[in-house]
């Protein structure tokens, strides 16, 4: 058994526990959404694995995305078997790990996915406004949400998502509305794993800090698919700085940020919280005027 598989099967009693939750107090109303029941249940039990053993999480997620990218027989790739909501429809002689790998392995990076969005979100809001409601793990307040309200009922994937969208900030409000269907259309009704790259990215001082411009490349994915990606500025002795997300709309997306002084690096989601079609971040460095 490699360490990967080793670590996930370490994590099973604790996701058969999360499943009192999710698939038995709340459950699913059709095999379109049953993805949920297992993806959550997965990722529930993950969180206690991230938090003990960050590196082991990595690993865990990285197998999850390599085993999407895996080909069977005839050379197509795993992911390639369809949406996380074809449920049991995924098992097929074609793809016979197909039906794993994305209920579990990308249902779990979607859930990691939305976490990590409304962490950060979370994050830059109580940098500006000190006294905003803090303190609890947000998406961890969405799940109590959806057991309050649903428990004892089969609900939908669209019902879970409208509670993740309550109260979204406004940096998580694709085109200004408090919604998650782009998430729901690109992602989870969606086959990719994007690459994302930046480009033309310029660095202008602006009093005592620097203004960043430039472009965010998303790649073999239709270009109908919506990303919210997190940028990081590198500062010399410092860790990365979060300067904000931007929505990738589409195969080129400009940008435009602020940044600290002393920036001389950009980092596209060096924590690696998107499911991508690479684990690499992508980096620009090309301030002269640092």
């Amino acid at each position: 058994m490699n360490p990967s598989q080793e670590l996930i099967d370490q994590q099973i009693p604790a996701h058969e526990t999360a499943h009192q939750w999710w698939g038995d107090l709340v459950t699913w109303r059709t095999y379109r959404d049953q993805w949920f029941s297992e993806g959550l249940a997965n990722y529930s039990a993950l969180m206690i694995l991230r938090e003990r053993n960050p590196a082991g999480f990595r690993q865990v997620m990285e197998k999850y995305r390599q085993d999407l990218l895996a080909q069977n027989k005839e050379g197509n790739v795993r992911k390639d078997a369809g949406p996380v909501t074809l449920g049991s429809r995924l098992l097929s002689s074609s793809f016979p790990e197909g039906y794993e790998a994305i209920s579990y392995g990308r249902g779990t990076w979607l859930f990691y996915m939305l976490h990590s969005m409304m962490q950060d979100a979370a994050a830059q809001t109580e940098r500006k406004s000190p006294r905003h409601e803090g303190g609890e793990d947000p998406f961890v307040r969405a799940l109590r949400k959806i057991r309050e309200r649903y428990q004892g009922q089969a609900i939908s994937t669209r019902q879970l998502l409208d509670v993740f969208a309550e109260g979204l900030p406004p940096s998580l409000r694709y085109e200004g509305k408090s919604s998650l269907d782009w998430f729901m259309d690109g992602w989870i009704n969606g086959t990719s794993l994007p690459k994302l790259e930046l480009h033309a990215v310029k660095f202008t001082p602006n009093g005592t800090g620097i203004v960043v411009n430039g472009m965010i490349q998303q790649k073999d994915s239709p270009d109908t698919l919506v990303t919210s990606v997190p940028i990081y500025a590198l500062i010399s002795g410092r860790t990365p700085v979060l300067l904000g997300r931007v929505f990738a709309d589409g195969p080129d997306t400009p940008f435009h940020l602020s940044a600290p002084a002393g920036t001389h690096k950009l980092l596209l989601d060096p924590y690696e919280t998107i499911l991508t079609g690479s684990n690499k971040p992508a980096i620009f460095h090309e301030n002269s005027q640092r």
